[in-house]
């Protein structure tokens, strides 16, 4: 699969979205869905997520002008939506950081638990600063 899902800390509170090189919008949306029952299954816990997007930063099509890029990048920012974790984004290129401008210009609500990352150390000591009980997973 074109992007997988894990839990980043031992305590499961903090996901880990990894997007390979190659991915498909219809994994974006089936990935949704299983975000959407990890944490639906949580409740009340909260859970955050960290979106690794260092590899798999390309768009299907190959470019912002494909049908639906923009709104399929909102996708990818409102992964937490209806949570109240925070989101932090690595390695998210134009196109995410657009939408993700757009979408504070219309309602910054919509993306007020979002923030960026140049690495997943740096995503981790994000989560941190956030004040969110967050120890990483030990190999």
């Amino acid at each position: 699969m074109g992007i997988e899902l894990y839990w980043d800390n031992d305590a499961q509170t903090v996901l880990l979205v990894e997007f390979a090189a190659k991915w498909t919008w219809d994994e974006l949306d089936a990935m949704l869905i299983k975000i959407k029952k990890t944490t639906d299954k949580a409740a009340p816990q909260i859970i955050a997520a960290i979106i690794d997007l260092r590899v798999g930063g390309h768009l299907p099509g190959g470019t912002i002008f494909s049908p639906g890029a923009v709104n399929q990048a909102k996708k990818i920012l409102s992964m937490g939506e209806g949570a109240t974790g925070p989101v932090v984004v690595v390695g998210g290129g134009g196109l995410i950081r657009a939408a993700y401008n757009l979408m504070r210009g219309i309602d910054p609500t919509a993306v007020s638990n979002v923030s960026f990352a140049d690495s997943i150390d740096a995503a981790r000591d994000r989560l941190k600063q956030l004040h969110y009980d967050y120890a990483p997973t030990t190999p």
